[in-house]
């Protein structure tokens, strides 16, 4: 993973979990300019940051489609959860197909 594509993950997750800057910098010990350079892709944490990154965020890098990976981690039932990601894939097979007849 570059560090743009980890950057786009870890805001992300930062904003799903409503995790502010400035708690990331507290728990990693850096500082939040670092934290920063992190999530607008201009630096990476190191594999030891991001073990603590994921401590406090879940699998946020998980490869793969971003919202998928976040309906999976949600809070809801196992049952709705798969409802929804069928509903997701559904709607990105409908666009395709939308993007070809236009």
């Amino acid at each position: 993973m570059d560090k743009a594509e980890h950057g786009t993950k870890l805001a992300g997750a930062m904003a799903e979990k409503r995790i502010a800057r400035q708690a990331v910098a507290d728990a990693t010990g850096r500082d939040v300019r670092t934290v920063t350079n992190w999530t607008n892709g201009k630096t990476m944490p190191s594999a030891a940051e991001r073990v603590v990154l994921r401590k406090l965020l879940g699998d946020y890098d998980l490869p793969g489609d971003p919202v998928e990976n976040a309906i999976m981690r949600s809070d809801l039932t196992e049952d709705r959860r798969y409802m929804l990601l069928g509903t997701y894939k559904r709607m990105l097979r409908e666009q395709d197909g939308e993007g070809l007849a236009g």
